[in-house]
């Protein structure tokens, strides 16, 4: 997925144009201080100007007053996610698409090469997305925020598991924030509201002698997708623009989700998540009821109590004993 010289002058000249005309919202800016900002020709702004317009950005152009923005488009470009956010360590730098096959793939090459630490990959539409056990994720292009998150902890291989706690935690709360609606976590990856999903989390992780070298944590989450016309899904998956009757800007979502991702991101770096657990309890929607968990050919069913420190679930088992249950798939849907 690496850029061509060309091409990361072409997005370095896109984004100069940009920030300019963001920079002077509401006001015309003369066609002649573009060239000048950006180094390229007149042909070459109209170029990036015809660029941005196709992705959606409102650009009023005269010959004499030069070029005017009007109105930004509600997708994930990185100029408009990095204006005005407060994070520190996550998405500092962020690398964006308008297709990808995954953006886990792209982040795992690129923590490979070593880029920072809280670098994102966000696409508006994934052509390879994919979830746990290598399930197909469905997302129409440019209505749900589908990205992932590079991250360089000092943990062992046992720990990891807590990213993917704390990435549920960050969502549960940006959900709560922008659309007042309370999302749960069903152990072990997913968020779901009023019964049906609406978020799937994603970790993989590359390590060595019990330790891990980086960790990219996917998330997936349907914002604006109108799943009432999917029959494949539409009984057992749900959006936040389904829940909350109205459309929902994915580019304060995502600023937001990005914002509790740094902040839960910080106080990991210094604990290693001791305690998480504590407050993804809070959050859970199975603890005290009855599930099946499926681990291969191994199905075990009891009563829920909750997630340990490592996010192991504990399970009141069916001789009422107290059993931790590593990994599995599992379902509230017991007949």
């Amino acid at each position: 997925m690496m850029l061509s010289g060309k091409e990361i002058r072409n997005s370095h000249n896109k984004d100069t144009i940009l920030k300019v005309l963001m920079d002077n919202f509401g006001e015309p800016v003369p066609g002649k201080v573009l060239i000048d900002l950006s180094g390229i020709s007149r042909a070459g702004v109209w170029k990036h100007i015809a660029s941005l317009r196709k992705d959606g950005f409102n650009i009023k152009a005269g010959i004499k007053s030069g070029y005017l923005l009007k109105a930004v488009p509600d997708i994930l470009y990185p100029l408009l996610v990095q204006q005005g956010i407060r994070t520190e360590v996550v998405g500092k730098k962020i690398e964006y698409y308008q297709v990808i096959d995954s953006t886990n793939s792209a982040a795992k090459d690129l923590a490979y090469r070593g880029v920072p630490d809280g670098t994102a990959v966000v696409s508006e539409h994934q052509t390879k997305g994919r979830g746990r056990l290598n399930r197909s994720w469905l997302a129409p292009p440019g209505k749900n925020i589908l990205f992932s998150i590079i991250f360089y902890p000092e943990i062992r291989t046992s720990l990891v598991f807590r990213l993917t706690m704390l990435a549920s935690i960050a969502a549960v709360r940006a959900i709560k924030k922008v659309c007042n609606i309370d999302a749960k976590i069903k152990w072990p990856n997913d968020l779901y509201v009023n019964e049906k999903k609406v978020c799937g989390v994603l970790t993989e992780f590359s390590a060595d002698h019990d330790h891990v070298h980086y960790t990219v944590v996917g998330i997936g989450l349907n914002v604006n997708f109108d799943i009432s016309k999917n029959r494949e899904i539409k009984n057992i998956a749900t959006s936040l623009m389904e829940a909350c009757g109205k459309k929902v800007s994915r580019l304060s979502l995502f600023k937001t989700l990005l914002e509790e991702l740094d902040l839960l991101y910080r106080a990991f770096i210094k604990t290693k998540g001791e305690e998480l657990e504590k407050e993804w309890n809070k959050y859970s929607m199975v603890i005290d009821r009855k599930v099946r968990i499926i681990s291969g050919t191994e199905e075990k069913c009891g009563v829920a109590k909750g997630i340990n420190a490592d996010g192991h679930l504990v399970l009141l088992n069916e001789k009422g004993e107290d059993e931790e249950i590593i990994c599995g798939d599992l379902s509230l849907r017991l007949n």
